[in-house]
Parts: C-alpha cells; sequence; structure tokens
C-alpha cells in the first residue's frame, strides 16, 4: 500500500491510512476478546460463491485472515517471532520511516521512544528468540492479546 501511496505523490496519506489500518485490527481484536467465549454460529461459515467481488464477501474474508492473525497473540513465542512480530516492525517502520537495516541506533532510540523497553521486545525485529540445546522457543509462551493490543493502541496514537 506504501509504494502505491509513495509512487502517486500521497505522502500525507501513509500515516492516517496506516492508523486507520491499525484502529480496525484493534477493534478486531477488542470485540474477540470480548466474545471469546460466545458459541459459534454454524451460519458464519465461508461459502465458495462465484461472486468473488462482492463486498461482503470481501470483508468477511478479511475479516477471517485478521482473527487468524490476531490468535498468534495468545500462543507460544515462536508463534509470535513468525507471524505478529514481522507485521507489527512493518508497520512500525512504515510510520516512523524508519528501517531496522538503516540508522539502527535511531530505530532502537524511536522504538524505545514509543513502546518502552517492556513493549519494544515485542516489536523488534532482531529479537526474535534463538533456539538453543536447552529451551526451545516454541515452550516459551508470548506476551498474549492484552500486550498486542497496546502495542497497537501505541501505534495508532502515534
Amino acid at each position: 500500500m506504501q509504494t502505491i501511496l509513495l509512487a502517486v505523490g500521497a505522502y500525507d496519506l501513509i500515516v492516517p491510512l496506516s492508523g486507520a489500518v491499525i484502529c480496525a485490527i484493534t477493534v478486531i481484536a477488542l470485540y474477540r476478546l470480548a466474545f471469546r467465549n460466545a458459541p459459534e454460529n454454524p451460519d458464519d461459515s465461508v461459502s465458495p460463491s462465484n461472486d468473488t467481488d462482492a463486498p461482503e464477501e470481501l470483508l468477511r474474508r478479511w475479516l477471517a485472515r485478521t482473527n487468524f492473525t490476531i490468535s498468534w497473540a495468545d500462543g507460544t513465542r515462536r508463534d509470535w517471532d513468525l507471524h505478529l512480530r514481522p507485521i507489527l516492525a512493518r508497520e512500525f517502520e512504515g510510520s516512523f520511516r524508519v528501517r531496522a537495516h538503516g540508522n539502527r541506533d535511531q530505530y532502537q532510540a524511536t522504538g524505545l521512544a514509543l513502546f518502552g523497553p517492556e513493549l519494544w521486545e515485542w516489536v523488534d525485529a532482531s529479537r526474535v528468540a534463538p533456539k538453543t540445546r536447552t529451551q526451545d522457543p516454541a515452550e516459551q509462551p508470548g506476551p498474549g492479546l492484552p500486550v498486542l493490543a497496546e502495542i497497537l493502541t501505541r501505534l495508532e496514537r502515534s
């Protein structure tokens, strides 16, 4: 999305659109958290249809992908490292126009200022847990949905 906006020259739309995406993810995460124990309705299943461009179908698919992505928050550290950390790092880099492979000091300082050391640990792309002989990252718990919600809230506010 950012490359399209940059090609068009709409630099001033990058932050609002990124904020809108983060806001949507936050709303979905909170909605899912509120209705976590509600029984699923079998009528909500996605059935294949010939009209794949229907707005309802596109929205349903987007919501399914978003819910699937959010479900990794309560998984293990490996789940977080593989599925959520890259998305959060990309959103952070795009919102602040800093790159991990560019000026590393500026990247770290911006991340620490925005998130603090506790949350930055879960966004920083260089903090993927290495597998050691004694402890596999798959066995370590991830930070959970509350940490994801707080990270998204801070990204949205910035």
